[in-house]
């Protein structure tokens, strides 16, 4: 019987525990003070950003390619394993 009514106690705390959060959580004022503090962020961010430095762009002509295809050719070990097969 006690088991039960423990039980019952815990159900019970955790469906008011959802309400209440649920409750909080779409409340109007809840919804205003996030709506203040991302706005008040986005202002900050504003700023910072405005005040950022613009570097010049010193990277054209950096990478050089190159072609090893050639190079690879040209020192690969040539096997005759396939010549005899072939005969």
């Amino acid at each position: 019987m006690i088991k039960k009514i423990k039980n019952i106690f815990y159900i019970v705390s955790l469906l008011i525990f959802i309400i209440l959060v649920v409750i909080f959580y779409f409340s109007d004022t809840n919804i205003n003070a996030t709506n203040k503090s991302r706005s008040s962020h986005a202002i900050k961010n504003d700023k910072i950003l405005s005040n950022l430095i613009v570097l010049e762009n010193d990277t054209d002509d950096v990478i050089i390619y190159k072609t090893d295809v050639d190079f690879y050719k040209k020192n690969k070990k040539i096997y005759k394993f396939w010549d005899l097969i072939k005969k």
